[in-house]
């Protein structure tokens, strides 16, 4: 059985990173027989971070990678798609790893109001002397990282034009269609999933989180997916806890 080495479950999703949860999509399209490794700190990835597979090839770092490595063992990940469909599937999900990316790590990092909520999710499982100085040292790594890539620099108002140009392409690729690319969901699908429903489920009200929730498309999307898609959560949250 493959072990996928993941961040613990959080916010009513089956792991705090959305990445993490690409990649349980990714094995639960493949069909692999496969059990979370729950990890708090990103050094138990061989690049120190998550998530990372145990396969018998090795620790396959990144959900990149994964996604590669469970193509190299049969799975269809792009099922009935042509060369221009995957291409198009590719793009959309560097735009969603990117750009909605940095969406929600400021959201989550830089918000004085959602920090205290996210801060005792996030650190449940670190000793309390360690609990009162760590996170916030990490919290202002993260926001100098942000600031340093420029995303930080843009107004609320820039922010989010960004992030609804971004909300908008996708929902224009989804139309009326159950997933982004037709009947049957795609890697594409596992990308944007975990992102919009994190999004629409940031534990206090902000304008991405707004924007997101007034998209009854992506809504509906999310909804559909996360009850297709997305590994049971009371299997494991206790074993996490």
């Amino acid at each position: 059985m493959l072990s996928l080495i993941t961040f613990p479950p959080g916010f009513d999703e089956p792991s705090l990173s959305p990445f993490c949860v690409k990649a349980m999509i990714l094995l639960k399209m493949s069909g692999q027989d496969w059990r979370p490794e729950w990890a708090s700190h990103p050094k138990a990835g061989p690049l120190g971070k998550l998530p990372a597979l145990r396969t018998p090839d090795g620790v396959i770092p990144d959900s990149a990678l994964i996604q590669e490595w469970l193509t190299g063992q049969g799975a269809d990940l792009f099922p009935g798609m042509d060369r221009q469909q995957r291409a198009q599937a590719h793009a959309l999900m560097r735009m969603v790893e990117d750009s909605l990316h940095h969406g929600l790590i400021h959201d989550r990092w830089a918000r004085d109001d959602a920090w205290s909520l996210v801060k005792p999710v996030y650190f449940a499982a670190m000793p309390a002397p360690v609990r009162a100085v760590v996170p916030n040292m990490l919290r202002k790594g993260v926001v100098k990282g942000l600031h340093r890539q420029g995303f930080a620099r843009y107004s609320e108002a820039q922010r989010l034009t960004f992030m609804q140009a971004d909300l908008d392409a996708l929902s224009v690729q989804l139309g009326d269609q159950p997933y982004l690319f037709g009947d049957q969901p795609c890697a594409a699908d596992a990308s944007a999933l975990p992102f919009l429903s994190m999004l629409a489920g940031l534990p206090c009200d902000t304008p991405l989180r707004a924007a997101v929730r007034a998209n009854d498309r992506l809504m509906e999307y999310v909804a559909r997916g996360r009850a297709a898609l997305y590994p049971k959560l009371s299997l494991w949250s206790a074993a996490a806890a």
